[in-house]
């Protein structure tokens, strides 16, 4: 049998990497805004293709060569960055995330536009291509994954049933996620110390039979997937906090990012509009376009989970403890695979995937998947992060006061 693992170049050695510093980052970050910048402007294809290289160069030197971690650590002045690793696996998604939008901005066949403020999202109107407006739309796009309000997205004026949350609903949800994500993480620290350990530990408690065994580490894992559901909606209403305030920017420009994913009835449901949809645009363009134009429906759901998978196991890299297709990229392809097991179903017979039995079918299969994906994270010691100083963890704090009150009342 054939080794082809032998004929691949080998993975950038991540000890290797220094401190994050601004000067460092410096080359991509002003390469990527002339390059936002250029998108807008008509006649700017070819200047556009010829500075990409560059931008790909320097996103690829700073994925590999920065530890972000140790340069927020150093910032804040921690001895080291140990317990902040977790960052290095969002730093190295970003750094994907950027060279395959640079990629989509330098090929575009014609100008982007982002449109006024409207109620009208049959008529749009254009933003004119003023000195202001072309900066502070060069930092919108840079900042705007799913196309509000961009020519280039499908749905500029996305719909929204509910009614925009107040400035004070904002800073509850922001408060209340932040403590349930805490609790979840620490549940995972709590009933398995030795995955708080920046060595890192299996979810798998090999003192325990297999069925005990398997079902603590589906606990795990859907304390993780809390943890990640979680953490990216308080860094949007964050975000959407500071945009409404700050930049007055209206409501409309910020439609929810997930659904209450803990509802889904089917695998399609789930990931369509359930969970949050901050990467969906890049995953439509590299991965459902394509794959949909070479082999229909089938090639573009595959295609989209593909580059999903690509994206999350490149994202462990950023661990230090080298990358896992087989449960980080796979998680995702069985999730085109449990799609496709959906439509196969609706197809033979005319019902489509939901109610009681939709949402266990979803839930099993997502978390059982997932269980091993949430495995090689934590063998790379991402459960041991810490994200609040120790004393100042509202999580901690009241689980440890549920603990102790309900030893004393026994």
């Amino acid at each position: 049998m054939y080794n082809f693992a032998a004929y691949l170049p080998n993975p950038p050695d991540p000890t290797r990497r220094v401190p994050t510093t601004i000067a460092a980052f410096g080359p991509l970050f002003l390469s990527y805004n002339v390059l936002s910048v250029l998108v807008l402007l008509p006649h700017t294809r070819l200047l556009r293709i010829s500075i990409l290289p560059f931008v790909l160069w320097q996103a690829w030197k700073c994925a590999i060569g920065l530890n972000y971690a140790e340069g927020l650590a150093q910032s804040l002045g921690l001895p080291n960055g140990d317990r902040m690793n977790c960052w290095n696996f969002a730093y190295v998604i970003g750094m994907f995330v950027m060279s395959l939008r640079s990629i989509e901005w330098a090929f575009a066949p014609k100008p982007f536009r982002r449109y006024e403020p409207s109620s009208n999202a049959a008529k749009p109107v254009e933003r004119p291509l003023t000195l202001p407006n072309i900066l502070l739309d060069a930092f919108d796009l840079q900042c705007n994954q799913r196309g509000v309000r961009w020519s280039w997205s499908h749905k500029p004026f996305p719909p929204d049933e509910n009614p925009p949350p107040s400035l004070l609903t904002i800073l509850y949800k922001i408060i209340v996620k932040l403590v349930v994500f805490d609790i979840s993480h620490y549940l995972i620290q709590y009933n398995r110390p030795s995955l708080d350990d920046i060595a890192g530990g299996t979810l798998f408690d090999p003192t325990l039979d297999p069925i005990p065994r398997f079902a603590l580490a589906l606990f795990f894992t859907l304390c993780g997937g809390v943890v990640v559901y979680t953490t990216v909606d308080a860094m949007y209403l964050i975000s959407m906090l500071v945009g409404r305030v700050l930049l007055r920017q209206p409501a409309s420009q910020w439609p929810r990012l997930a659904n209450r994913p803990w509802l889904a009835t089917s695998i399609t449901e789930f990931w369509s509009f359930r969970w949050h949809q901050s990467f969906r645009h890049t995953f439509t363009v590299f991965g459902a376009r394509p794959g949909g134009a070479l082999f229909g429906r089938p090639g573009a759901l595959f295609g989209a989970f593909a580059v999903s998978a690509v994206m999350h196991d490149v994202g462990m890299w950023g661990l230090g403890h080298g990358t896992e297709f087989r449960t980080a990229g796979g998680f995702f392809v069985f999730m085109g695979v449990g799609a496709a097991l959906e439509g196969a179903f609706a197809r033979a017979t005319g019902r489509r995937v939901r109610g009681v039995w939709g949402w266990a079918w979803t839930m099993l299969w997502t978390l059982g998947w997932g269980t091993l994906m949430f495995d090689a994270w934590a063998r790379r010691g991402m459960i041991a992060s810490d994200f609040y100083p120790q004393s100042l963890r509202p999580g901690k704090a009241l689980v440890d006061s549920i603990i102790a009150v309900s030893q004393h009342l026994r």
